[in-house]
């Protein structure tokens, strides 16, 4: 059965207030537990995972709601997602294999990335807990890493919320790339040389895709602000670091040690 779609105007309002509440500051960390209440809301679904998995770590699965419990199956959905997935899940096989970081369901992975044998085990095993249909939305996937919200419920996911869904995916990717950022310039000693220079988070941020060779237009779409914005945290980062160009900048903080080491 599809799900028609259903108050997209209350939908987009929602998202937007979110997103314009997360950028309000600066944004270290996704906040999982709220993405994932309006993924539900939005989408009527009965859990969401975020999985992720960091280099040299095993995979970490977390689910919402807290006190879902899929008719009793909570313990082996919590148990496959960490140690099984990676060869089970039709979605997750796709990802690892091409590097590809469409939104997608269960559904739509090609033949050659999960045959008949692999689907019809992944039923077997999901159709108990109430959520068979799932559909990714990854925001990094890469040889050694990747991050998704996994969306679950027990009927498949109509072409329209398929569109939103990728709408809402660029979103979630641009967001874990604020977090990316902003944490790579807030480890080991970098806070002190930055907080003596009063340079704020933001800033930061900027200042570490100026020195990988970002424009500001590039800078904005990476960090979700304007460009007009972008050169208004230069201008600030100019007149602390004491320069007047970037080329000046990216040189004067590399002398103090501003970037970690790459």
């Amino acid at each position: 059965m599809n799900r028609p779609a259903t108050n997209c105007a209350r939908r987009e309002r929602e998202w937007l207030d979110l997103v314009a509440d997360l950028l309000s500051a600066p944004l270290t960390e996704l906040p999982e537990d709220r993405l994932t209440a309006l993924l539900q809301d939005t989408f009527g679904l009965l859990a969401t995972a975020y999985h992720y998995r960091e280099p040299g770590q095993v995979p970490v699965q977390r689910m919402w709601p807290l006190t879902e419990q899929f008719s009793g199956h909570r313990a082996e959905v919590d148990h496959w997602g960490v140690h099984c997935s990676a060869t089970g899940h039709p979605v997750l096989r796709y990802y690892l294999a091409t590097g590809d970081c469409r939104a997608m369901q269960i559904q739509d992975v090609p033949d050659r990335f999960a045959d008949r044998a692999v689907v019809g085990a992944w039923w077997e095993v999901a159709r108990p807990w109430g959520a068979p249909s799932q559909l990714a939305l990854p925001v990094h996937v890469g040889p050694q890493s990747h991050r998704a919200f996994v969306m679950g419920r027990a009927d498949p996911f109509a072409p329209d919320e398929a569109r939103l869904a990728m709408v809402l995916q660029r979103l979630l990717r641009g967001l874990d790339r604020q977090v990316t950022a902003l944490a790579r310039h807030l480890d080991g000693p970098v806070p002190d040389v930055a907080t003596s220079l009063r340079l704020t988070p933001r800033e930061l941020a900027v200042l570490g895709q100026l020195a990988d060779g970002l424009t500001a237009a590039a800078i904005g779409r990476r960090l979700l602000i304007t460009e007009r914005t972008v050169h208004k945290h230069l201008e600030r980062v100019y007149a602390k670091l004491g320069v007047r160009d970037r080329l000046g900048a990216v040189l004067r903080a590399q002398r103090l040690g501003l970037f970690p080491e790459r």
